[in-house]
């Protein structure tokens, strides 16, 4: 009987060195890192049908073992950012000269009307106070401060209080003002109108004198694309009619919209 014993503790010992050793040359590891990397296939999956494994052990794509195939995943698509475009010297110049002529800086405290009709400006934080002055939709105001559902604003030479409520303020305030800010463009030596941003044409529509102030729209170079010839600044005249002037006769400035004293007394809108 002992020997008996010994000789079946002999044969464990035996099989255990062989679990051993297979473990120890990554037989048994590589084993297990086929079937713990099945974290994506349900549980019912029948291990013989479908494994996975590495092809290789610098490959660190899991490869799905379809019968004696082994097929790999289907990468995951990556997204290529756009690339910028790349301007031209003549694109970047005319960038430049608007950034230049056309930079605003919009006050932190500015806000605006959001109103169907009017805003009215009152003496007193009070809703039967004597009114001061209006804003129409879109009217801009500074915002000296605001007290519940009143706010202390600066206008158009008005200054009084109107509903907190009705203003578009801090930074939709800051992205309105610069969405709707208002370029103009005051004379400061005679100058002509012209059709095309170029001097080599008659195409004279009109002629500006000095203190003349029409509406900016945006800088643009001749039409020979020469960056380094006069630069134009686009116009709108009081008509409507859209045409261009030398940038070296005019002086660019910018606004917004602003509301309007009254006397409570004579109007009643």
């Amino acid at each position: 009987m002992k020997r008996y014993i010994l000789v079946g503790e002999i044969l464990l010992v035996i099989l255990l060195i062989g679990l051993i050793f297979t473990d120890f040359t990554g037989v048994g590891r590589k084993t297990r890192k086929q079937y713990n990397a099945i974290d994506h296939i349900a549980p019912s999956t029948t291990p013989g049908v479908i494994s996975v494994a590495p092809l290789s052990e610098d490959d660190p794509l899991v490869y799905h073992k379809d019968g004696d195939e082994l097929v790999a995943p289907t990468p995951t698509p990556t997204n290529t950012p756009t690339p910028t475009p790349t301007l031209s010297p003549e694109e970047q110049y005319i960038k430049n000269e608007i950034d230049k002529a056309f930079a605003c800086s919009v006050p932190g405290n500015i806000a605006f009307a959001e109103v169907d009709d009017y805003l009215s400006i009152r003496r007193e934080p009070d809703g039967n106070s004597t009114r001061l002055g209006l804003m129409n939709n879109g009217d801009s105001c500074l915002v000296e401060s605001v007290d519940g559902e009143w706010a202390l604003v600066k206008t158009g030479g008005v200054t009084g209080y109107c509903l907190s409520r009705l203003l578009i303020r801090g930074a939709d305030a800051e992205a309105y003002a610069r969405e709707h800010v208002i370029y103009t463009a005051t004379v400061t030596g005679a100058v002509n109108v012209r059709s095309s941003p170029t001097t080599q044409a008659e195409n004279v529509i009109a002629a500006l004198s000095v203190g003349d102030i029409v509406t900016a729209k945006t800088p643009a170079v001749r039409s020979d694309n020469d960056p380094t010839t006069l630069l134009f600044i686009e116009v709108e005249l009081k008509d409507g009619r859209t045409g261009y002037i030398a940038s070296t006769k005019a002086e660019i400035t910018y606004s917004w919209p602003v509301g309007r004293a009254i006397d409570d007394r004579k109007e009643q809108p």
